[in-house]
């Protein structure tokens, strides 16, 4: 008697095989992760130094200051110029002592129309023997 083996038409041997998401799934967290970094990025304003930003300014900056104190009172007097190509910048100047660098004041200007900002803004004081630096911090 002849031995007959059934199979199934077009079956392949062994377990039957699983679609392939696991490799879109994998892409695709992939591509949203990278998505959410540079969304990250951008909101939390990287500096114009280290990468390119939506709706970045071309911009060259001057500033100055000088302190004034008066027993445990302090101001520092703040002058500065900007110049690019945009209409209007938001500037924020931070005022350091020279010696240890810790950050005494700061202030941030809106400058539209013009190439110019200044004003007064409190310090801490008593200031170091080696006197004040101030530095754009941001500009936006």
């Amino acid at each position: 008697m002849p031995t007959h083996e059934w199979t199934m038409a077009g079956a392949e041997y062994g377990s039957p095989q699983r679609p392939r998401r696991k490799k879109y799934v994998i892409i695709a967290v992939g591509v949203l992760g990278f998505v959410g970094l540079f969304v990250l990025l951008f909101f939390i304003g990287v500096p114009a130094k280290s990468a390119p930003s939506f709706g970045s300014k071309n911009y060259s900056t001057h500033v100055d200051c000088q302190v004034n104190s008066v027993g445990a009172q302090g101001t520092v007097t703040i002058n500065g110029t900007i110049t690019g190509d945009a209409a209007s910048y938001s500037v924020t100047v931070e005022v350091l002592d020279a010696a240890s660098h810790q950050k005494i004041g700061s202030q941030t200007f809106e400058v539209h129309g013009t190439t110019s900002f200044g004003g007064n803004t409190a310090a801490r004081v008593p200031v170091g023997s080696a006197g004040i630096e101030c530095k754009i911090a941001k500009v936006a």
